[in-house]
């Protein structure tokens, strides 16, 4: 079933069970997409990652890739700041 994301957890030979959006193939292509030397060749790899894992995993994939970018916007939020706060005046 290629290209196709079909149970929630996925089974492999080793006796672990990830869940379907941390499974080797997903880290793998995003691996792969990551390590692209320029932006062409990020753009054919996500092409061709997308039709080996399909479209859901592919996003998961990509999930991957902005996660420093998300983390770094919500550290410089407003609310972020606020509860940073909020936690060191119950800590001390």
């Amino acid at each position: 079933m290629k290209g196709k994301m079909k149970n929630k957890n996925k089974q492999f030979g080793n006796g672990l069970s990830f869940p379907k959006h941390l499974t080797p193939e997903i880290i793998h292509s995003a691996l792969f997409v990551h390590n692209a030397p320029t932006k062409e060749d990020i753009i054919k790899r996500v092409e061709h990652c997308a039709k080996l894992i399909g479209d859901e995993a592919m996003q998961y994939a990509m999930a991957l890739l902005i996660l420093p970018h998300l983390v770094d916007s919500t550290r410089q939020s407003d609310d972020y700041q606020d509860w940073l706060d909020d936690r060191s005046k119950h800590m001390n």
